[in-house]
């Protein structure tokens, strides 16, 4: 049976070392749970940072090969903008150009015909007068026939040189419009290349933001389920440390209990030196738990 004394002393023990172990553990806990919080504030913020970098990244990239390629057209514009401003030029001139050539046009282009004609005239006046054929009928038809060959030969010459001159109007208008439709392609190919980079970085970048954001919110969910554990473990450590301490109180309850049953019970007719009742010579025994002798 234990003395009275180590009850004592072992209740009051047994529930210092359970509260004492529940507040390691709960302490441990406390330490736990301030890690994982430090680590989630300090790991969510960077996945961020490095999403919005990498977005920013790709969309500057883009802006750029959009930009380049935007130079790209414009040069290629200035390159073609001579042939381009010639054809222009060109298909103005071409409605008065596509007129049909009347005799109204030889002096335009054929400048000479008067001076020429006159010239052949004199000439055949000349040779006439020389013959002594002045004014008579032969010479009169023979300047008439020369007169004709020579206009239908200067209108001919001068009409082909108007179509020349329409075809080679039509050559430079075509030439003009051929620069024009190569550099209006090439900018809308730069356009349309530069919009399909911008939208395709926009989504990336996007895409991006949103999987930062989901990892940095399991982070922090995963977190707070964590951190509720250890809070529920480490209450739970508590709630065991107060049984431990309750089962020690009680142990020592039921020590000083026994001890006086005995000393209720067994009164003072026991016999010197035993422990069959309660006695002087037993008090040592009894109360301290050591022999009376």
């Amino acid at each position: 049976m234990p003395s009275l004394v180590t009850s004592v002393i072992g209740g009051i023990q047994g529930a210092r070392a359970s509260h004492h172990a529940a507040e390691k553990l709960q302490k441990g806990y406390g330490q736990a749970g301030e890690t994982v919080t430090r680590a989630i504030e300090q790991v969510n913020p960077e996945i961020l940072a490095t999403a919005a970098q990498a977005g920013q990244g790709v969309t500057e990239a883009a802006t750029t090969a959009g930009a380049g390629a935007t130079t790209a057209a414009e040069n290629l514009k200035n390159l073609l903008s001579p042939y381009i401003d010639v054809g222009a030029t060109a298909a103005g001139q071409l409605p008065e150009a596509a007129k049909p050539f009347t005799a109204s046009m030889m002096a335009q282009y054929s400048p000479a015909y008067q001076f020429q004609l006159q010239q052949g005239q004199q000439a055949a006046n000349r040779a006439a007068a020389a013959a002594g054929l002045t004014g008579s009928g032969g010479a009169m038809k023979s300047l008439q026939r020369y007169t004709q060959d020579y206009a239908g030969t200067a209108f001919e010459r001068a009409s082909n040189l108007y179509n020349q001159n329409f075809n080679r109007l039509a050559t430079l208008a075509n030439m003009g419009v051929g620069a024009s439709t190569t550099a209006g392609q090439g900018a809308l190919q730069a356009a349309e290349y530069a919009g399909t980079l911008g939208t395709g970085a926009a989504q990336w970048a996007g895409g991006q933001n949103i999987n930062a954001r989901n990892l940095a919110a399991q982070n922090t969910l995963s977190g707070a389920n964590y951190l509720a554990n250890t809070q529920v473990g480490a209450q739970q450590a508590l709630a065991q440390g107060d049984l431990g301490a309750a089962q020690s109180w009680n142990q020592m309850l039921g020590g000083i209990g026994a001890a006086g049953n005995t000393l209720m019970f067994a009164g003072m007719g026991g016999i010197p030196g035993t422990q069959a009742g309660w006695h002087w010579s037993n008090i040592g025994k009894n109360i301290w738990g050591t022999g009376g002798k």
